[in-house]
């Protein structure tokens, strides 16, 4: 990956505070969301505005947190730069 850059502790702390109440949000059932702690072990990466968490092991579905909202991507079917585009898009008003 190109692009990304060290986050601090307390960023990636708070990326995912916000990423776990956004898994858990959209868990069918409260018991299948996140905790922060149980996404202590993935890795954060900070690409443009987006911290970019991966998750230990083979993964096939990254996230991307930033302001403007969270979403997740595939990166067998689409680059960083292509989700944090259509992220980006998303958000911005018609």
């Amino acid at each position: 990956m190109t692009g990304q850059t060290a986050v601090p502790d307390g960023v990636a702390r708070a990326g995912r505070e916000r990423l776990a109440e956004w898994l858990t949000a959209q868990a069918s059932e409260r018991e299948l969301g996140a905790t922060p702690e149980q996404l202590a072990d993935w890795t954060a990466y900070q690409v443009e505005e987006c911290l970019l968490f991966v998750p230990p092991g083979y993964a096939n579905l990254m996230f991307l947190v930033a302001d403007h909202g969270i979403s997740s991507f595939a990166p067998s079917e689409e680059t960083v730069a292509t989700a944090i585009a259509a992220a980006r898009a998303r958000t911005e008003p018609a």
